[in-house]
C-alpha cells in the first residue's frame, strides 16, 4: 500500500542472542526522531487502532504479527510476520494501522516517531475489535 513501507532487518545471532539495528544511518542522520517508546503485546493483545495525521511512524518488532493498514479511501490490507523474523514498517502521515500479537507469548514493538507526543495529533481508528479480534 502506498505510505506503508516493510522491511525486514537483518538479525545477527550467536551463542548470547540476537542483536540488530532498529534504524538506518540514514534515518539517524536526519534527526527528526522526536519521540522513541517501546511497548509490549500480550497474546490476542492489539496496540494501535490508530492514525497520525502528521507525523511519521517507524514501528520495529520481533514475533508473530499480524499488521492491518487502512488508507484513507478505507481500503485495508493485512500483513502477518512469524516468529524469528525481525521487521521495521514505516507508515506516513494518514495511515491508520494496528498490531495484532497472533502468537502464544508476548511480543514486543520500538516505535520511532517524528514528532512529539505534545504535537502529535493522532486519530482513533477501530481497524480491529480489541476483544475477540481473532
Amino acid at each position: 500500500m502506498k505510505g506503508v513501507k516493510i522491511e525486514r532487518i537483518k538479525m545477527h545471532q550467536d551463542a548470547r542472542g540476537k542483536v540488530f539495528e532498529p534504524l538506518t544511518l540514514k534515518i539517524l542522520a536526519s534527526n527528526k526522531i522526536r519521540n522513541v517508546h517501546v511497548a509490549t503485546i500480550q497474546p490476542a493483545g492489539v496496540r494501535g487502532n490508530h492514525r497520525h495525521r502528521e507525523a511519521i511512524e517507524r514501528i520495529i518488532f520481533s514475533g508473530e504479527i499480524r499488521l492491518v493498514v487502512q488508507d484513507s479511501r478505507g481500503r485495508q490490507e493485512h500483513y502477518e510476520f512469524r516468529s524469528g523474523e525481525c521487521v521495521r514498517v514505516t507508515i506516513s502521515p494518514g495511515i491508520a494501522h494496528a498490531l495484532v500479537n497472533i502468537g502464544k507469548k508476548d511480543t514486543f514493538i520500538v516505535c520511532f516517531v517524528d514528532r512529539s507526543s505534545a504535537e502529535d495529533k493522532k486519530e482513533r481508528v477501530p481497524l480491529i475489535s480489541e476483544i475477540g479480534h481473532i
